[in-house]
């Protein structure tokens, strides 16, 4: 694991501005990095096999594989055909990465008292897609990057500010070649950013294919 971060060269970085979202294309074995830049920032995760994207990540079938909530570091994220498609190789973080949680949508604004225009993590999803030549009609659940979503020993759970602070990362290695879209989360009605939604910053690695 060491030897692997030791190699790590960004040879592109990307910014996410608060309550937006990215996609890009990964090879296999490519590493990339995404990072908190101000801290308390929640980075909604998403990853589609590039040949079958209705092959992509699945928490629902990662948590059994692991048998854990979510990975740690050395855990792969699996996906609904039950293989790794990314590899959590370095947390430099509190290690605090939600895999209970949808993706936040118009209807749960709408539940918290804003209105449907308010950003949100699920559009944020297929615009990027889209962006890609990519159509997916329907909403995978997020891996929720740096989200405190505490749950406790009775079965309640609660939204609690993340504990990351500014520059804290997590950096993936990709199983296949895959697209990845990260949002930015902008949810500022409660304190799952902390209340004040800020930019992920994302570097990607030298290219294992050349």
């Amino acid at each position: 694991m060491t030897k692997l971060i030791n190699e790590f060269a960004a040879i592109k970085s990307i910014n996410v501005p608060a309550r937006t979202g990215i996609g890009f294309e990964v090879n296999r074995g490519q590493l990339f990095r995404i990072i908190d830049v101000d801290g308390s920032q929640p980075a909604d995760f998403w990853a589609f096999n590039s040949l079958d994207i209705f092959e992509h990540l699945s928490c629902e079938h990662t948590r059994p594989s692991i048998q854990r909530l979510y990975p740690r570091e050395g855990n792969s994220a699996f996906t609904n055909h039950r293989r790794p498609i990314v590899t959590l190789v370095e947390d430099n973080s509190p290690g605090e990465h939600d895999m209970e949680f949808a993706a936040c949508d118009k209807y749960r604004y709408l539940e918290l008292g804003a209105d449907e225009s308010h950003a949100n993590c699920t559009d944020n999803l297929h615009k990027a897609l889209g962006g890609l030549g990519l159509l997916l009609p329907y909403t995978p659940q997020p891996w929720n990057l740096f989200t405190n979503f505490f749950l406790n020993s009775d079965g309640t759970f609660e939204v609690r500010s993340p504990s990351t602070k500014a520059g804290d990362s997590v950096t993936m290695r990709s199983e296949i070649d895959a697209y990845v879209i990260i949002s930015a989360c902008p949810q500022d009605m409660n304190d799952t950013c902390g209340g004040n939604p800020t930019d992920i910053l994302v570097e990607v690695g030298v290219n294992p294919t050349g």
